[in-house]
């Protein structure tokens, strides 16, 4: 009987790890990532929760300090009332931060696009998450 219970354990451990993905997002609970397109262009998006607001804005510094490791920036854009989004364009891809009250979205582009267009699709983005809580 331990012997059949140790052999469970041990494949569901393995089936465990084979079968999480990797995260961009190292901090907080995972809530998942998926693969959206919004006018015509494909995004990856992942979101992490944290326990309240508090440590929402803490580990939303953490991931930017990440973010700015991944690679030569060409372009920042933050937002210094609430630090609520930044954006960071690569020469191979644009991700954009979202932090909402205690859970932080990240979009990044699967190829290199302007600013402006990142902003303008996570409006779209936002909206449609949105109306998907009414």
């Amino acid at each position: 009987m331990f012997i059949s219970i140790s052999i469970l354990i041990f494949f569901l451990l393995i089936y465990k790890n084979y079968r999480k993905k990797d995260r961009v997002i190292r901090y907080g609970r995972y809530k998942g990532g998926r693969t959206i397109i919004i006018n015509k262009q494909k995004y990856y998006l992942e979101e992490s929760r944290f326990e309240n607001y508090q440590m929402a804005i803490h580990y939303y510094f953490k991931i930017v300090s990440d973010i700015y490791d991944y690679g030569e920036i060409i372009e920042v854009k933050e937002d210094y009332y609430d630090w609520s989004n930044t954006v960071f364009r690569f020469e191979h891809s644009t991700i954009k931060l979202i932090r909402i009250i205690d859970k932080i979205i990240m979009m990044k582009s699967s190829e290199p696009i302007t600013v402006m267009k990142i902003e303008r699709d996570s409006f779209k983005l936002m909206n449609s998450i949105n109306d998907g809580k009414k």
